[in-house]
């Protein structure tokens, strides 16, 4: 990507929980002004969209269930119960911020499956566009009552990479609790390397846990998950400390502190419109890993067939946008697959001949790595 720094750029930016909350178990609004502070100085020269966590950890604090209640619920349950009650005091917490700075902001609450329709997501894009074009900043949240993909797979970090794709923007920022992403927990080992950049998210997945941190659900994993989704669409993304005000000014910087996740070069801006509906729509849970003779086949534009499938990932209905893998765990392509998971599954193993593509040349998007 070519960064021209004369022009208005687009940037989303995650604040983590443990950044909403300041590592503290509850909002503080003296901290929020901070933060809303930071994020005036960034939107004076910037469109800029907040995808906020933190909702679930705030309502513990207004609801306060004894043992006997808990015990009715599952945990997914009582998280949507605590992010529901706490999703008003984050809004009302950044409201009496944002007006003190003359800034107007609005609440969108979203959720993965909101991009997986195409009129939902051009509706979707449409509305945020035009909030960006009137200044208005977003507010955005995952909208745990509806769903619990947010809260079960990542929680606000993945919402974010759609958002960013779907709003083709130039960066996006994950605001975390660390400098950014290291070889080792760097709160439990003190020879924790920092990556400073990063040009294969793929490699990296492979080198890290997936522990999460005291107050989100999210944690580092998820973090290069959502880094790689928008690397795919040609996005530059930044890992960076939240809680240090002093980054926040050098978010927009060429090279900004943290951990920057650089692109592949993106072909033309009309072909890139194409793959971002197909990148923002995907499946999470869904994938195929094929073969070298199939990989080389979709990338001269045929459709995928069962032949070249070795393995399934998760679980996908007909109908889903799906990630085609190579067996070195590179997605080379999204395409609207043609069949369940279960009943694909249940052909390869039994060798049942798959007389109709697995997704069909007209309906896949390659991703260009």
């Amino acid at each position: 990507m070519i960064w021209v720094m004369s022009d208005r750029k687009r940037v989303v930016i995650k604040l983590g929980s443990s950044v909403l909350l300041n590592g503290k178990s509850k909002l503080d609004q003296a901290w929020i002004l901070a933060l809303a502070t930071e994020i005036k100085k960034i939107h004076e020269d910037n469109d800029i969209v907040v995808v906020c966590s933190g909702a679930a950890s705030e309502g513990k604090n207004h609801v306060q269930l004894t043992p006997e209640e808990k015990s009715k619920y599952t945990k997914i349950a009582r998280r949507q119960l605590y992010a529901a009650v706490g999703q008003p005091y984050i809004v009302h917490a950044f409201i009496e911020a944002f007006d003190q700075l003359g800034i107007t902001i609005s609440q969108a609450l979203l959720t993965r499956n909101t991009f997986s329709e195409l009129n939902r997501y051009y509706n979707t894009t449409a509305v945020l566009n035009h909030m960006l074009e009137e200044r208005i900043v977003p507010l955005i949240n995952g909208n745990d009552v509806i769903t619990t993909l947010e809260l079960s797979a990542g929680g606000n970090d993945g919402l974010a990479a759609v958002v960013s794709i779907a709003l083709d923007a130039d960066r996006l920022v994950l605001m975390t609790d660390t400098s950014g992403v290291y070889d080792k927990n760097p709160f439990k080992d003190k020879t924790a390397k920092k990556f400073h950049t990063v040009k294969d998210p793929d490699v990296l997945l492979r080198l890290i846990n997936n522990e999460t941190s005291k107050e989100g659900i999210g944690g580092m994993y998820a973090k290069i998950e959502a880094a790689r989704l928008a690397w795919y669409a040609g996005i530059q993304t930044v890992i960076a400390n939240g809680m240090d005000l002093k980054v926040y000014s050098l978010l927009m910087d060429e090279t900004p502190p943290g951990t920057v996740f650089i692109p592949p070069m993106v072909p033309s801006q009309s072909e890139q419109a194409k793959i971002r509906w197909f990148l923002s729509a995907r499946n999470n849970y869904g994938s195929v890993i094929i073969d070298e003779g199939a990989e080389k086949a979709i990338k001269e534009r045929k459709s995928l067939l069962g032949v070249g499938i070795t393995q399934i990932e998760g679980r996908f209905r007909k109908g889903d946008i799906i990630s085609i893998e190579n067996e070195k765990g590179q997605i080379v392509a999204c395409g609207m697959v043609g069949y369940d998971s279960e009943e694909l599954s249940s052909k390869i193993k039994k060798k049942t001949k798959i007389e109709k593509p697995v997704v069909h040349a007209n309906k896949l998007k390659l991703l260009y790595v």
